[in-house]
């Protein structure tokens, strides 16, 4: 007897974390947890939404991981709706929601598997995700197509919103010195001041030419010219043939690095000199990716 209720007491236990810990799986590819959803409908497009069913205290975080690659982002805990890219290509991705235990401890509260299978393996970079963040009411997003009205090369819009940016966004030297880690760029703002980071300039970029349907990433790493980790823009068009932009050359039928923020430095200081410096610098020789978003 004692045995059969030693047993029990172990189903039970058992029933319980998986309560936990799994999911359950709802209409439209919508997995609902005891503390947090997953909505996979879009996973075709190349991305996924998240939210945390309760406002919480506790920090969270999402990871999104395929084979041995993986992605950690911060969860928002106001319960809100955060959206997240499937950028590693087709397969078999894992998706893990963590609470904060105590310190930098986290404890799992979901875990959901999902077959990817994209419409484009380009569809994760033509969408809207938690560090690209537009919509059609965004003015980032009416200044893209003011910019580009009337032009239907994609080459020809990629110059015109890049030479906008670089024109117009200053560096913003004090905000560097004291960003927080998880800050997460707000388009809108950024182009109202008109001065911004690495990342605002990336994201901003990313966000204008996405709308335009056209591939953009926002990528993170490291450039040997520069003492800081760093953000920049990979732009991917079919058409032929090349374009100078600002003495950066585009190759039409390859992803393209551009880095506005070094760029806006020479175009904005009117110098030849110095723009013929920092064009130098962006060169793919002296660029690590680490991730792309």
């Amino acid at each position: 007897m004692k045995k059969i209720k030693i047993t029990i007491t172990s189903i039970l236990i058992f029933i319980l974390f998986l309560a936990i810990n799994t999911t359950c799986f709802g209409a439209d590819k919508i997995y609902r947890g005891s503390k947090s959803e997953v909505d996979a409908t879009y996973i075709d497009e190349g991305y996924i939404t998240v939210r945390y069913l309760n406002v919480t205290d506790k920090k969270l975080k999402v990871i999104i991981q395929k084979d041995s690659e993986k992605y950690t982002y911060d969860l928002n805990n106001r319960g809100e709706v955060d959206t997240f890219p499937l950028q590693m290509g087709n397969g078999k991705y894992k998706i893990s929601i963590f609470e904060n235990i105590s310190s930098n401890k986290y404890g799992v509260k979901q875990t959901v598997n999902v077959d990817v299978k994209l419409n484009d393996e380009n569809s994760p970079f033509l969408v809207k995700n938690q560090l690209v963040n537009f919509s059609d009411t965004s003015e980032t997003v009416k200044k893209a197509q003011e910019l580009t009205e009337g032009k239907t090369d994609d080459i020809e819009k990629i110059g015109v919103i890049y030479d906008y940016i670089i024109s117009n966004i200053v560096y913003d030297t004090e905000k560097a010195k004291n960003v927080q880690s998880g800050y997460l760029p707000k388009i809108d703002e950024i182009l109202k001041n008109n001065k911004g980071i690495c990342y605002d300039y990336a994201s901003v970029m990313a966000s204008m030419l996405r709308s335009q349907s056209i591939p953009t990433k926002l990528v993170t790493g490291y450039s040997s010219k520069l003492s800081v980790y760093h953000a920049w823009n990979e732009v991917y068009t079919d058409e032929t043939g090349w374009i100078a932009l600002n003495e950066i050359n585009i190759n039409g039928n390859d992803w393209n690095l551009m880095d506005s923020t070094v760029a806006s430095s020479g175009k904005q200081s009117g110098n030849p000199k110095v723009m013929e410096y920092t064009n130098k610098l962006i060169n793919k020789e002296y660029y690590t990716k680490q991730f792309e978003y």
